[in-house]
């Protein structure tokens, strides 16, 4: 993981940030950041909501109360005066940043929606492996098995969770 400070950003430099957000403002957030200009990240994922009346497939955001940011110093400030947006993920008093490839695996994990979920635990063990076939091809992470599923995890170090997506272990380096 990396550190983002003012001379980590030289010349207007962008950075992937994570935003923490007030509690269920995350597509607001994101839609004033857009109107904004500001390049930003929402991982969705899809759940079945059922209420006394009707059950619905309803969008909820994969990580509740974070948002991902692209931004230079200039960015990164008017980010944190947009309505909703509370403070950057911080460890060890630096704002966290996170790797271009961190995101890139996140989108590619994205794009299996059904079959993502979020890891609660931090992964610290377990093989380090690469897709080699199928719509992931080329996505690095963690293999996790779980009731004889096979999955991958992605590590998303600012947040310290993981999103996990099944994968053949035929397709698995």
């Amino acid at each position: 993981m990396e550190r983002y400070t003012e001379s980590a950003s030289p010349g207007g430099r962008r950075r992937w940030l994570v935003l923490y957000l007030k509690p269920r403002h995350e597509k607001k957030s994101l839609r004033l950041m857009l109107d904004g200009g500001i390049e930003s990240l929402l991982p969705l994922r899809e759940e079945l909501h059922q209420w006394k009346d009707r059950k619905k497939h309803v969008d909820v955001p994969l990580f509740p109360g974070y948002l991902f940011v692209h931004v230079n110093e200039r960015e990164r400030i008017a980010a944190l005066e947009t309505a909703g947006a509370l403070k950057y993920v911080h460890f060890g008093g630096a704002i966290a940043v996170v790797r271009q490839e961190t995101i890139d695996a996140l989108q590619l994990a994205l794009t299996r929606r059904a079959d993502v979920r979020v890891e609660e635990t931090w992964l610290d063990a377990g093989a380090e492996v690469t897709v080699r076939h199928g719509p992931l091809a080329g996505l690095k992470g963690i293999l996790l098995e779980h009731r004889g599923q096979t999955r991958v995890a992605v590590r998303i170090e600012a947040i310290r969770q993981s999103v996990s997506v099944e994968v053949a272990v035929a397709d698995l380096l």
